[in-house]
């Protein structure tokens, strides 16, 4: 074919399908996520034109995971990479110098500092107990998705880099933003009305680590863990001495294990104590369960259990 028959092809072509036809739409994103709640919002605001591949499934624990060999090849192929930030993906930084230019977006790192708590553990005013956390970004509590406010300042994160890179969907991007967005806002209307039964001296938190600054603070709890802010590590037999002291003192009605992490010491403390063992709480993402499978899932679970085993 001569090139001026190509062209004329190509001109014909244009003229029957449109120039917004599938035969010339944008390549989709290639975006990689090692965060189950970043998996979500990807896909959520992606839909067809990002193709979303999750290297942490659900029900993993992100404190521990490493990359294979396969992963990082993914990581090479990908336009973007969505991390957790603020130190939770400490494998990331050895990898930044084989990827594409500007193609990690640590989520954590680019939230307003008023969007985020240091120290640990946590309560309403932010002040912290025990120096029990690990080498984590100034010390910044990483666990933000347990924060509504802190998922919709996510969200929009999310939204901006994707429409940097295509800004011909931009406007996509972003109107399916501001419909996820309205979700999370209910969600976090049902969770204030759904605390609020919860008499003020009974808003204290007995988990495995420390993973719920982010929702204690939001609805005015304190936060006991027997970890830091990582699932690594072992618990301290003075500490652990110290938290059933605190049960009983106290008279905490109830104390918390996490799907990602043993309950063997908080069955322990609940075996010296009065304290009930409540269902395990989802604290490092989303779950297998199709409870939750979704983060509006996860929270509601998370919620009415504290609910359930507190009021």
């Amino acid at each position: 074919m001569t090139a001026v028959r190509r062209l004329v092809f190509a001109l014909i072509v244009g003229a029957s399908f449109g120039w917004g036809s599938p035969l010339f739409a944008a390549t989709p994103l290639r975006v990689v996520t090692v965060h189950t709640v970043l998996t979500e919002i990807a896909q959520t605001l992606g839909e067809s034109d990002v193709d979303v591949l999750p290297l942490v499934a659900p029900g993993t624990d992100p404190h521990v995971y490493e990359p294979t060999p396969g992963d990082v090849r993914r990581f090479k192929e990908a336009d973007l990479v969505l991390a957790a930030g603020l130190g939770m993906e400490s494998y990331l930084p050895r990898l930044a110098g084989e990827l594409r230019p500007d193609a990690i977006i640590s989520v954590g790192d680019r939230l307003s500092p008023e969007l985020l708590l240091k120290g640990g553990p946590h309560n309403h005013d932010g002040s912290h107990g025990h120096a029990h956390s690990h080498a984590h970004v100034d010390g910044v509590d990483p666990h933000w998705w347990h924060g509504v406010p802190q998922v919709i300042a996510a969200t929009h994160i999310v939204a901006n880099a994707f429409s940097e890179r295509r800004p011909a969907q931009a406007g996509l991007f972003r109107a399916r933003a501001e419909s996820y967005v309205r979700r999370l806002e209910s969600l976090r209307a049902w969770a204030k009305t759904e605390m609020a039964a919860i008499p003020a001296e009974r808003r204290v938190l007995v988990s495995s680590h420390d993973a719920f600054g982010y929702l204690a603070h939001e609805h005015s709890f304190t936060v006991y863990p027997l970890l830091g802010f990582s699932t690594a590590g072992e618990v301290d037999a003075r500490h652990v001495a110290r938290i059933i002291r605190l049960i009983r003192a106290k008279n905490i009605h109830a104390v918390f294990s996490e799907r990602s992490t043993s309950p063997r010491v908080i069955e322990a403390i609940v075996r010296e104590t009065s304290a009930k063992l409540a269902p395990a709480l989802s604290a490092d993402g989303l779950g297998r369960d199709p409870a939750l499978s979704t983060y509006e899932g996860m929270m509601r679970f998370n919620i009415s259990t504290i609910v359930e085993a507190l009021r």
